[in-house]
């Protein structure tokens, strides 16, 4: 097991933006910043911030540092293949596009099972990543997922090689009967695998939470929400790496200092976020995690991490806010409204939360237009 600041890992797929494109200079900073209080895993995937993520690490990390310096991390996209793509091709162009010549850890990109029993087997995606791993292109092989825990115990048992598991886990969702990550964690851990963890703060859900939560928070110490979530994932004993999806200089220096200092939680600590998940009543809200794997499938422009992200902050919201109706009216003005859904199904094939994202639309709709 690594120390603390050793497994924070920074994921490449929340960057700042600086008219309309990642903003580099700022990257850099942030980079800078990460890696001079002790950090030094990089993870990335095909399909992040419109298939610019991979680019943008080897322009503000690989181009930057020596290679045995950082550690990179990357996944081979099963969940957007098709049957005519070939993961040789692909693995390449991704080499190609991160400016190196093998990855530390790499994974199977969410191969749930409707992707693994036919996707998986035909292209033999797993054989393939063996066969990468044997050539020394890849050190540690792994398998990222949002599915059950069946699923995870199936691929498990049938692929020895894997190495460690991504999972997505929070205090929110392990004990939710549809994510189920207390019994993917479990999964994991009885087949003797390291977990690393996605979304420790819910895609932001987690930063932003309702007064009662806060209340309950503030209670015991002066500790940001979002720095509560990280400590639920840090004081698990199977959590080698927690990535995290930073945006601002200002979320890299409190992260680590956070992380430097962080002790294990005591007993009072894990009541109080106990507590605090079962103040989360959601009041309606949209369980988006603002990843974005939907951009770029809807035939209509709609933004729609953007359009549910505003939704939610309005039901956070304890009094009429009308910033939020303005910021619609204006992302509308370069983008398709939520009613301009045409229910295609194109984006939900894509969503790792499995949202019924035309459904939900219409809740945004119904608000906002």
């Amino acid at each position: 097991m690594m120390d603390d600041i050793g497994r924070f890992g920074f994921g490449f797929m929340r960057l700042p933006y600086k008219g309309g494109d990642i903003d580099l200079d700022a990257t850099n900073e942030m980079v800078d910043a990460y890696i001079q209080s002790g950090g030094r895993f990089f993870d990335t995937a095909y399909q992040y911030l419109g298939e610019k993520s991979e680019s943008t690490i080897r322009k503000c990390v690989v181009e930057r540092y020596p290679r045995d310096e950082i550690i990179i991390s990357d996944k081979m996209p099963v969940y957007t293949m098709k049957m005519s793509d070939d993961p040789y091709e692909i693995f390449e162009e991704q080499l190609e596009r991160c400016g190196v010549d093998y990855f530390d850890y790499y994974m199977a990109h969410d191969p749930e099972d409707r992707y693994y029993e036919g996707l998986c087997r035909k292209l033999d995606i797993f054989n393939v990543m063996k066969e990468f791993k044997r050539q020394g292109r890849i050190k540690k092989l792994g398998v990222s997922l949002h599915d059950t825990p069946e699923v995870l115990d199936k691929i498990l048992t049938e692929h020895l090689e894997i190495e460690f598991v991504l999972l997505q886990i929070n205090y929110k969702d392990w004990d939710s009967s549809y994510v189920q990550s207390r019994e993917c964690y479990e999964v994991a851990t009885s087949h003797n695998k390291p977990v690393f963890v996605m979304g420790p703060i819910k895609g932001g859900q987690l930063a932003r939470v309702n007064r009662d939560v806060k209340r309950v928070f503030a209670s015991h110490n002066d500790w940001p929400p979002a720095l509560w979530a990280l400590s639920f994932v840090l004081n698990l004993d199977n959590v080698e790496m927690i990535l995290s999806g930073m945006s601002t200089i200002e979320e890299v220096h409190e992260n680590m200092e956070f992380i430097r200092n962080f002790n294990k939680l005591n007993e009072d600590e894990v009541r109080i976020i106990n507590k605090a998940r079962d103040l989360l009543d959601n009041r309606g809200e949209i369980q988006c995690t603002t990843c974005d794997y939907c951009k770029g499938h809807c035939p209509n422009d709609i933004p729609i991490s953007k359009c549910f992200d505003l939704y939610n902050l309005n039901k956070k919201s304890d009094r009429l806010d009308s910033s939020y109706y303005d910021e619609y009216d204006l992302i509308c003005q370069e983008h398709g409204k939520a009613s301009d859904c045409n229910e295609c199904g194109e984006c939900e094939q894509t969503c790792p939360q499995h949202l019924k994202i035309s459904r939900e639309l219409k809740k945004v709709a119904n608000i906002f237009e």
